[in-house]
Parts: structure tokens; C-alpha cells; sequence
């Protein structure tokens, strides 16, 4: 593994979403990279924007500019990208646009929630961010069922979980403890002991990273089987998906073993690593 580099295109060379973009049909593929594009846009405004009244209303912009799209009249570049790329009909185009809207709220309060305090809030919160652009991206390529939008889903919030794993100290340093009140207080671990680690963490870390650890590994576990459950024509147009999971397998088991390294800096698996795992996915080698 080793420490990531902030990068100004998106999605960059070497990360999983390259990697799961590369992984899609080549006719949905310019679609989905459209929709990650709108997804990164909207994601990245809470952390980009310190001044939280300044992040809400960039975020309350998206709100009346979705609610223009949805009557066709898109203003931003990204908007007019996804109604270009989408080919949908009427009923997948209102079914993408309130995933668009839930992703926005769900970012709006992000904004607001630095601290959660039980597991349902924050699982809520997972649901309606990546959960939701998941969910969406499985209507991007073609499938709409309502067992492949709830496994979509699943897989999100999975993801979400290994990716907050993954910059557990890094957004504890810039304010947000995404760990529940609840789940601290069960292993005698401080929020500010995340947010300023010392060389001796408290004796209940590593008992908390084995939990954080467990608990991304048996949602990503769930998003696999439920992705397998699914038809064979489903389970190939949602290869995107089923490489992001793995990519998040290995990086999480990577991450259990780290110990304090994880709250001083961001570690991911290696591009040639991430390359490989995908070429398995494709290859059928990994379900």
C-alpha cells in the first residue's frame, strides 16, 4: 500500500474508479464516467469548502439545478453531460434525477454532521451517498430491477464504510469522526485521540479498528453475495460494481493490519495492484 496523491482529473490513472470505468461496456461507458463525474462534483464540496454556509448553498444550487433538469433545461456542464449520455426513458430519467436529489441532501449533511451518534445515523448517512450513486450507477448501465438497485445500494454503503476506514484519521483531522458516539464509548476510544493520535493509543484501538475493519468486510461480503445472486446478464452489465467491492476487500484486510499508520495518513492498495484485481473480475478469476 501507499499513502494517495491528490490528483485534478477524475477519476485519476491508477484509482478504482478508473479501474471500474474501464470495467464497464463500452456503450455505457461514456455514461457512467459522466455520472461519477457528477458524483465526485457534489461529493467533494464538503471537504473542499471550509465555510459550512458557503458548502450548503454551492449544495442548494444543485438542489434547483436538478429540479431544472428534470424539466429538461440543464444549466451546468456535468447536467448536460448526464442528460446527453442517459438514453433512458421517461420513468429511469425520474427515477435518476431523485437519486441526484438524495445524494445532494445526503452531502447537505454531511455538511452539518461531524460527529453520529449511533450506527442507524451513519448507515443512513452511507445510504444516501455512495449508496445512492450505486444505486444510480446501476441505472446508468441498464438495469433496473428492483433486487439489482437494493444490492447496487448495499454495495455503496460498503464502500463507503471501507473508504471512511481509509481516511479514518484524515477526516478526524478536518473535523468529522465518522465512527458512532456509541461505538467509542464501547472501546474507551476519544474522538480527539483520532483526530490528535499519539505515539500510545488508548488499549481499546485496536479492538475499535478490528471493529471498523469487520464490520466493512461483512457489508462488502453482503453487497458480493447479493450482486451473485442476481441474473447472469445483471451480474456482466454490474462488473463496474463487482470490482469496486473487491478492490475494497483487499484494501480493508490491508487496512486491519495497518494499527496507528491509519490515523496519520491515507493508505490505498498500489495501482498495479487495484489493475490486477480488476483484470480478475473481468477475466470471471474473482466473484
Amino acid at each position: 500500500m501507499n499513502s494517495s496523491t491528490p490528483t485534478t482529473t477524475y477519476p485519476a490513472l491508477g484509482t478504482s474508479l478508473y479501474y471500474a470505468l474501464k470495467s464497464a461496456p463500452v456503450g455505457q461507458r461514456s455514461a457512467l464516467t459522466s455520472w461519477v463525474q457528477w458524483w465526485h462534483e457534489i461529493a467533494q464540496i464538503p471537504f473542499n469548502v471550509s465555510d459550512p454556509g458557503v458548502a450548503e448553498t454551492k449544495l442548494r444550487w444543485w438542489v434547483q439545478e436538478l429540479q431544472a433538469c428534470s424539466q429538461g433545461r440543464p444549466s451546468h456542464p456535468l447536467s448536460k453531460a448526464l442528460v446527453t449520455n442517459q438514453g433512458f426513458d421517461d420513468e429511469a430519467t425520474s427515477a435518476l434525477w431523485a437519486l441526484c436529489q438524495v445524494q445532494v441532501q445526503g452531502q447537505i449533511d454531511l455538511v452539518h454532521q461531524t460527529r453520529w451518534m449511533d450506527e442507524a445515523s451513519l448507515q443512513a448517512n452511507q445510504d444516501a451517498t455512495t449508496g445512492a450513486a450505486f444505486e444510480g450507477a446501476t441505472l446508468v448501465l441498464g438495469i433496473r430491477s428492483p433486487n439489482a438497485r437494493a444490492a447496487a445500494r448495499l454495495c455503496g454503503r460498503a464502500v463507503r464504510q471501507s473508504h471512511q476506514l481509509a481516511r479514518l484519521g484524515q477526516d478526524a483531522r478536518a473535523g468529522w469522526i465518522h465512527v458512532p458516539i456509541d461505538t467509542l464509548q464501547a472501546h474507551d476510544v476519544k474522538a480527539h485521540q483520532l483526530s490528535k493520535p499519539q505515539q500510545d493509543m488508548p488499549p481499546g484501538w485496536p479492538g475499535l479498528l478490528a471493529h471498523l475493519s469487520t464490520q466493512a468486510q461483512t457489508s462488502l461480503q453482503k453487497g458480493r453475495e447479493a450482486l451473485l445472486a442476481l441474473t447472469p446478464a445483471e451480474q456482466r452489465a454490474l462488473t463496474p460494481l463487482r470490482v469496486m467491492l473487491h478492490v475494497h476487500l483487499m484494501q480493508v484486510r490491508e487496512l486491519a493490519a495497518s494499527g496507528n499508520v491509519l490515523l496519520h495518513q491515507r493508505l490505498v492498495l498500489t495501482p498495479l495492484r487495484k489493475w490486477w484485481i480488476a483484470q480478475r473480475v473481468r477475466w470471471g478469476w474473482l466473484r
